[in-house]
């Protein structure tokens, strides 16, 4: 039997590095596990201080919002519409953000 350790995440070719991701002009946002923040990620920023090789999965920043000292992680959508993929396949990384606040963006 297999566990979540031994199956490897396959991910489209499209979400490979950030400078696939702004070619293909997907949409990238992070969410807070502290504060539950989800916020738009510009992959621009992101390429400007990483390189276009740079991968987003498994890739954990602080949360920008004033006084919170969480975490956050990133998620990926092709287009408008489309599902969000959270950016994690490390098992230790999404057991700890399995339980999360409920999402607040600037209308909630």
């Amino acid at each position: 039997m297999e566990t979540a350790t031994n199956i490897v995440a396959l991910w489209p070719r499209w979400m490979d590095s950030v400078g696939d991701m702004l070619r293909t002009k997907a949409l990238v946002r992070i969410r807070c596990c502290k504060c539950g923040t989800l916020m738009r990620a510009e992959l621009e920023d992101i390429v400007a201080r990483h390189g276009s090789d740079y991968s987003l999965v498994d890739k954990l920043e602080r949360c920008r919002m004033v006084e919170c000292e969480g975490s956050t992680f990133y998620l990926a959508s092709r287009t408008y519409g489309r599902e969000w993929v959270t950016l994690l396949r490390d098992p230790r990384l999404m057991k700890v953000f399995e339980e999360l606040p409920p999402v607040r963006t600037a209308w909630s």
